[in-house]
């Protein structure tokens, strides 16, 4: 539970509900994530009108469990499969992009469970990344049917004292990328 240490009458916020990207295909994106991943279809929703501009879009809809531990405020992958949307280019919105541009990382417990996670991804003919050593933390890097880099991440004891260093100075390195980004700007740097 998060809540705005500026503001103590914000609500509270429980963390990720869910995250929702456009798939090619629901079932091929179904069977990876259920199938493969084992997070379970929890929701799906043939929906007729767009929900806030009342738009004709013919659409499923589709909500994976991806195990937030409270089963109060679960949280979800979620899915939409358009039909006939005028103006969609498949080859243009399912492609592979740079590991940066789009990515959704899960956290793993340990250091062991991503070895598990990249073994049970490789014996079942998925492309793993990794693991990368971030120094705060390990990943590993994978692409879902739709071309989405997905990434499970996992934080050891002496990793999370460094995770917690450098959160300790995030305002400080803010205001130093800032500075320096101004600097570029001003001396027309590329």
């Amino acid at each position: 539970m998060t809540r705005n240490p500026q503001d103590p009458a914000q609500p509270p916020v429980y963390g990720l509900d869910h995250s929702a990207y456009r798939c090619r295909d629901a079932e091929e994106t179904r069977a990876f994530y259920e199938d493969v991943l084992g997070f379970p279809l929890t929701l799906a929703l043939h929906i007729d009108r767009h929900p806030t501009t009342g738009e004709p879009v013919d659409y499923l809809h589709i909500f994976f469990d991806i195990g937030s531990g409270d089963p109060d405020h679960p949280s979800h992958i979620a899915f939409f499969e358009v039909v006939d949307h005028p103006g969609d280019d498949p080859a243009e919105l399912f492609k592979r992009r740079w590991g940066m541009d789009l990515h959704f990382a899960m956290r793993v417990a340990d250091h062991d469970a991503l070895d598990t996670w990249r073994n049970r991804l490789t014996e079942r003919g998925v492309a793993v990344e990794g693991p990368v050593d971030h120094g705060m933390f390990r990943s590993i890097y994978f692409h879902d049917p739709n071309g989405y880099r997905l990434e499970f991440a996992a934080a050891e004891a002496a990793e999370q004292q460094v995770f917690r260093q450098e959160a300790a100075g995030a305002r400080d390195q803010m205001a130093r990328w800032n500075a320096w980004k101004q600097t570029r700007v001003t001396t027309g740097a590329s």
